[in-house]
């Protein structure tokens, strides 16, 4: 199966005057690498908090609703995203015939009312199909054994081994959203359901990124994880610039049917000087807590920001494989031993940006970034292990990782166009991605995207992945052996209409 699925990363399409915004749809995060560059691009920079009070218009409640607006006719918006992607994988020794392709299709469909300022309530649909998988999201050239079922990732494939009969995904439909939205008395801004909710302020590794399940892919588009469902009460205190968040969670990360499996985090942000800091925590039935801390400032000409996550025990195993290879007809669960990691673990994550004027009224972004992961990886040989057992993470899977991007607008005089250049780096596998994406928004409503990407490094690596494996068992069950190999050159295409 193609190996990497790097999606180019887009501008923003201007919708209509009162349509919400692709942030209120589709979650509050980083900026893509592909973005286009503003007049004034901070990437990283966020004000504090108040999105729910300021989306939710706290005005005179003495006044005539109906006579001031508030409350309107015609509350309710329908529209949503329609995006087709093609891309083409050419991999290391492996014909033109051969080379694999996709072509993911997205629709994302909203409902979207708002009676007065003071309630809003949204749902999304989404659908997604490809129409070059079979309707279990396998390809047809075989790649995908019977038994261990792959799918492609963003730097890799990861699978899980099955023994039960596939059900069919291909097409599939998800809720993404579905929330409910509302104000006490102007004070606290209460949203129920499942939502978008991102904290931290880095642009790559979110350490501090509690409240999703998923880590966030940060070569995608946007963000495409799925809302969490949460209760969330926010209360923003203009007078000293502060923001306090407290959250219920439902899932932990699975749908949590017992009193006992709900999660509950707190969120502090306050504006000190020109510096903006949060400090948070978590705290999931059965799993241990977790603490964060954030903070974005200027620093002379540059915006510099942290995230920093300390786990109060460790998330999860360290896999070694036996041998250092895995030998052919052994059952795969005696070729590797297991070890766990003593006391706590922590996550950070850094970095700084750059803003100036590549040309008269034309502005660029030049950023770098740095994350350290303490319970990863130094090196690739256990990955095939962590593919078997579904624990492989893409972009924290390693130790130690390193970005660099420029971002700027085009020449053309609309503005409609933007570039970014950027390299990622696994540096404790010695992989690297370097990536060109290009973004072009035309007839007000349609965005063409283009991407090329290249893969180099150490064979094997994240950034540079393939897999051979010789043919296994389990439970008595046969493992077909799996030979993928790595890509060189990925090449993107995509279309985005938003309604």
């Amino acid at each position: 199966m193609k190996i990497f699925t790097f999606i180019l990363l887009m501008s923003t399409i201007a919708f209509a005057q009162n349509r919400p915004s692709e942030g209120s749809m589709f979650g509050g995060g980083p900026a893509p690498v592909a973005a286009p560059v503003k007049s004034a691009p901070v990437p990283n920079k966020k004000s504090v908090g108040h999105e729910d009070a300021n989306e939710l218009n706290s005005s005179n409640p003495e006044r005539d609703a109906f006579a001031s607006g508030e409350v309107k006719d015609n509350p309710l918006q329908i529209g949503g995203v329609l995006y087709q992607r093609v891309i083409v994988s050419a991999q290391r020794n492996v014909s033109t015939d051969n080379t694999p392709m996709t072509m993911p299709l997205q629709f994302d469909g909203f409902l979207d009312s708002r009676p007065s300022d003071r309630i809003r309530g949204f749902i999304d649909e989404r659908l997604l199909y490809d129409s070059t998988r079979d309707q279990y999201g396998n390809t047809t050239n075989g790649t995908s054994g019977s038994n261990l079922q792959f799918s492609s990732g963003s730097t890799g494939p990861t699978g899980t081994y099955t023994q039960s009969t596939p059900t069919p995904n291909n097409p599939q439909v998800v809720l993404d959203q579905a929330w409910l939205k509302f104000d006490i008395d102007h004070t606290v801004f209460v949203t129920a359901g499942k939502q978008h909710v991102k904290w931290g302020s880095a642009r790559y590794w979110n350490p501090t990124d509690f409240l999703n399940t998923q880590k966030l892919d940060p070569l995608l588009p946007y963000d495409l994880r799925l809302g969490t469902s949460m209760i969330k009460f926010e209360m923003p205190l203009e007078a000293s610039k502060t923001n306090l968040y407290a959250v219920t969670i439902f899932d932990n990360p699975k749908p949590a049917s017992t009193l006992g499996q709900l999660g509950e985090a707190l969120r502090f942000e306050k504006v000190i000087g020109g510096a903006e800091v949060g400090i948070d925590a978590i705290f999931r039935g059965g799993v241990a807590p977790v603490y964060g801390a954030d903070i974005s400032a200027p620093l002379g000409p540059f915006d510099v920001y942290a995230d920093l996550a300390y786990l109060t025990a460790a998330p999860n195993s360290i896999y070694q494989v036996t041998n250092g290879s895995l030998t052919s007809g052994s059952d795969i669960t005696t070729q590797y031993t297991t070890s766990d990691l003593q006391g706590g673990q922590i996550q950070v994550s850094g970095g700084a940006n750059y803003q100036f004027a590549w040309s008269d009224n034309r502005q660029s972004v030049l950023g770098i970034e740095y994350f350290y992961n303490q319970n990863g990886y130094t090196n690739s040989a256990a990955y095939p292990i962590l593919m078997f057992l579904g624990q492989y993470q893409p972009f924290y899977t390693g130790r130690q990782y390193a970005a660099i991007y420029l971002t700027a607008e085009g020449p053309d005089a609309q503005k409609h166009t933007s570039y970014t250049f950027s390299t990622i780096a696994n540096l404790s596998d010695s992989s690297f991605i370097s990536r060109i994406d290009f973004s072009w928004r035309f007839l007000t409503y349609l965005t063409f995207e283009s991407y090329i990407d290249g893969h180099y490094g150490a064979r094997g690596g994240e950034f540079n992945f393939e897999l051979h494996t010789p043919q296994l068992t389990y439970q008595s069950n046969t493992i077909a052996a799996l030979n993928i190999p790595s890509s060189v050159v990925d090449i993107g295409l995509a279309l985005r209409l938003g309604f």
